[in-house]
């Protein structure tokens, strides 16, 4: 399922919107972190609108977070205690954050001080998560590829809804590890199936174990690609002289010189033609 690849340890994921479905983007997040047991009560949203354009709808956000997490962390954690530890996400460390679409944000705030904000929660140890839905095609902005740029750099897992059946997903791990990887998708009533286009398993399922009565070394498939030689072959290759393996004998030369008739051989005064 896709829940399983979007709701990790990567705090901030950014949803890149090719399909231009921004209305259903906190229905579609909400049910992935239910899939993986996040109930209603660790999920927080910012309210939408006109009320985008205060600040202190921000710090309101920031103060609720803080004021309530330690509460439900220790009920969460005492419930995740009993259960034996349950689904990945099940013990509380802080809170699900449902940000309004970049587009709305970007209608009543700065871009600085929207990647300020998205730092914060990044930051604070009262987030857990934190989503951010974008449709480049929404952005009603000059600078629109530079703000989604600079989303994706803060974001450590990104999603791209290529198409109704195509999808990419950037992960950056905190050793600094990046993983790109392609998947194929498929909608159901009930769950949005993904599967590799590596010619993986879905996600999520894990791959069979061999039963042990398959022979764990087959024979080679057929090949008309020959390695093996024969006694015939063997000996014409022994028999082969490498170009660097080739020597010549040594012979015996004699230069031969016929002096001209102004070649001056007298050794007795050879600078005797200089008129010194």
């Amino acid at each position: 399922m896709l829940s399983n690849l979007l709701v990790t340890k990567q705090k901030v994921v950014l949803v890149i919107d090719e399909l231009n479905r921004e209305r259903i983007a906190p229905k579609f997040i909400g049910s992935l972190l239910h899939e993986q047991g996040q109930g209603a009560e660790t999920i927080k949203a910012l309210p939408t609108g006109v009320s985008l354009k205060h600040v202190a709808t921000f710090e309101a956000l920031i103060t609720e977070l803080s004021n309530h997490n330690n509460n439900n962390s220790t009920q969460a954690g005492e419930a995740g205690d009993l259960e034996g530890g349950g689904s990945p996400g099940s013990k509380s460390s802080g809170f699900n954050v449902i940000l309004p679409t970049l587009a709305d944000l970007l209608c009543y705030q700065s871009p600085a001080f929207i990647f300020g904000f998205l730092n914060r929660l990044r930051r604070s140890e009262y987030v857990r998560r934190v989503f951010l839905w974008a449709s480049p095609q929404h952005l009603q902005h000059p600078h629109a590829a530079y703000i989604l740029a600079g989303c994706e750099y803060l974001a450590e897992l990104v999603l791209r809804l290529e198409t109704d059946k195509l999808l990419s997903l950037i992960s950056r791990k905190p050793g600094g590890g990046v993983t790109n990887r392609r998947f194929s998708c498929q909608v159901s009533k009930t769950q949005f199936q993904v599967t590799p286009l590596d010619g993986g398993l879905p996600a999520g399922v894990s791959p069979k174990q061999p039963s042990p009565e398959v022979e764990q070394n087959p024979q080679p498939a057929s090949s008309t690609f020959k390695i093996e030689l024969d006694e015939d072959e063997v000996v014409a290759r022994n028999a082969l002289t490498l170009p660097y393996e080739r020597t010549s004998e040594p012979s015996e030369g004699n230069i031969i010189y016929t002096p001209d008739a102004d070649d001056d051989f007298d050794e007795e005064d050879p600078d005797e033609d200089l008129c010194i």
